[in-house]
């Protein structure tokens, strides 16, 4: 009987042993996962496999709708988490805050829940744009981008301003209390240059009053109101422009007909005398016959600067010339009036 016990006690002591051996041997790393799908069975850190979800829009939230993978690696573009309600926009996920918008944009299940968005969903006066949107949500005629009346006081569109500048020349109407005088024409306003047109331009009040050049001529007279050398009935200077608004250009003739005008290069200078001009060879008669500025140039032979031809009386000698001083008492003729001595 002693002898009996004794087999059931060693029996019951090796059959034991055997079952911890065959546990061990299905989970090698202790981490109660066996063999077969334990991620890697020797590290205790490794675990089982982890479903993973799609999450196309990278916010970190998969796709709650979509079927997961079993992976032990972290496959790019899933995550752990499947509670997006739309994985095709990252701005929807359940770290969002919810907007006034008509969308769950937590994913809560709700839409438009929290208490801001009551507006949102207010419309007052039946114009189809909420309270929160509408700038005056007790008039159905304003409404962001409805059609804005000028000049009323009236922000109809919403806009934050009434509409004072209806050309968008950047001067607000005379109807708004501004200075635009023609709010329906951007090119009239104070700040254009009046021109020859019938129109007030500048909106100074006036039409085609203009005087830019202060030459006393407005803008319809003047041909160049920009240049007060130019006016009608100026002196046609040779400067190449119109100076008398003739519509021609320093339109002076050859006057004397010897091929030479007052504005030629060089000019003659005296068109009306046919023998001087800057192609004339100087003579001794007391003018400037070649037109350079000097008269009988040569022919002044003691350099008193006045020739026998010019009234020197004596052009051998220097003191002797029609503006010499006259010496009394020595019978010569100094300054050549003809009397000595006077």
């Amino acid at each position: 009987m002693r002898f009996l016990s004794v087999l059931v006690v060693v029996a019951g002591c090796y059959g034991f042993v055997g079952l911890d051996e065959e546990q061990n041997a299905n989970d090698r790393d202790g981490d109660g996962v066996v063999h077969g799908e334990d991620c890697d069975d020797a590290d205790s850190y490794a675990g089982e496999k982890q479903t993973w979800y799609p999450d196309a829009d990278g916010d970190g939230y998969g796709d709650m709708a979509a079927d997961g993978i079993d992976s032990c690696d972290d496959p790019d573009g899933y995550s752990l988490d499947h509670t997006d309600c739309n994985d095709g926009d990252p701005a929807i996920a359940p770290n969002v805050d919810e907007a006034c918008n008509d969308i769950d944009d937590d994913c809560n299940g709700a839409v438009d829940e929290v208490a801001e968005c009551e507006d949102h969903n207010t419309d007052s006066d039946g114009d189809g744009f909420a309270a929160d949107v509408d700038c005056d949500d007790a008039d159905a005629d304003v409404f962001p981008n409805a059609e804005e009346i000028p000049y009323d006081g009236i922000d109809q569109d919403c806009d934050d301003a009434d509409l004072t500048d209806v050309d968008e020349d950047g001067y607000d109407a005379i109807e708004a209390g501004g200075n635009d005088c023609d709010d329906e024409d951007d090119a009239v306003n104070p700040g254009m240059t009046e021109t020859c047109n019938d129109i007030d331009d500048d909106c100074s009040g006036f039409a085609d009053d203009a005087d830019l050049d202060d030459d006393y001529y407005d803008v319809c007279d003047d041909c160049d109101d920009t240049n007060p050398d130019v006016f009608p009935g100026n002196y046609d200077a040779c400067d190449g422009l119109d100076n008398d608004c003739d519509g021609v250009v320093d339109q002076y003739d050859d006057e004397d007909g010897d091929g030479w005008s007052t504005c030629s290069e060089p000019r003659d200078c005296h068109d009306g005398d046919a023998t001087i001009n800057p192609g004339e060879t100087e003579v001794c008669d007391g003018h400037d016959n070649d037109c350079d500025g000097e008269e009988d140039e040569g022919f002044d032979l003691d350099g008193d600067l006045y020739a026998s031809c010019g009234g020197d009386c004596d052009d051998a000698d220097p003191s002797i010339n029609p503006h010499a001083e006259e010496v009394t008492g020595d019978a010569v003729d100094q300054n050549c009036n003809g009397l000595l001595d006077e």
